[in-house]
């Protein structure tokens, strides 16, 4: 398991967080993408097949740098601890839905490539508390994701993300947990839902 994404280490930093034991939320799927189609059938972010669909890749809907970020905040929010059983079982059932068929997509290389940009800019701008007026979309537009914004895209994956995040949502509430353990596991969907809300993807 890798360790957690260079953002959600700067915010923990920051935060003064012990993260030390921790990992990343990041499993392989790139094997997954039979099974991936056989669940959606189409590109949830251009609507095509796998026929029309060149070059493909299977992609976390939810960005697994913002799984990270909000996972170290609520990790110190609940006195998270190294070696602690309700810490490892929340982290395993986490990794667990979110590596699944809810939060992944088949889509192109390109998109796959330039959907990823925006969300770094704006946990970056998150992290230093300068995010401001600007959205997601706004990221977007300044990046290699431009193309994306212009051609509707870009609002479709922002509708994938409230999907996938509402349905891995509703894995995690019915997942069998220690009670420390699914207070994190809550704790952290809280807190992905408010870094979702702050960067405007509810306003679509």
């Amino acid at each position: 398991m890798p360790v957690v994404t260079r953002s959600a280490a700067r915010a923990a930093a920051n935060a003064g967080i012990d993260i030390t034991g921790v990992q990343g939320l990041r499993a392989p799927v790139s094997n997954q993408g039979n099974v991936v189609w056989e669940y959606r059938a189409t590109d949830a972010y251009t609507g095509r097949g796998p026929e029309e669909t060149p070059k493909p890749e299977v992609d976390h809907v939810l960005e697994v740098q913002l799984l990270d970020f909000a996972f170290v905040l609520s990790y110190g929010a609940v006195g998270g601890r190294e070696g602690s059983m309700a810490a490892a079982q929340a982290h395993e059932q986490i990794v667990d839905v979110f590596n699944g068929v809810t939060n992944l997509n088949v889509t192109t290389k390109r998109i796959n490539c330039a959907k990823r940009g925006p969300f770094t800019s704006a946990l970056n701008r998150l992290d230093s508390d300068s995010l401001r007026d600007l959205n997601l979309e706004q990221f977007a537009r300044q990046g290699r994701a431009r193309s994306l914004v212009d051609d509707g895209t870009w609002a479709r994956i922002e509708g994938a993300l409230v999907n996938a995040y509402d349905a891995t949502n509703h894995q995690l509430s019915e997942a069998d947990m220690l009670p420390r353990a699914a207070e994190l596991a809550e704790r952290t969907m809280n807190e992905l839902g408010s870094i979702l809300d702050r960067l405007g993807v509810y306003d679509n």
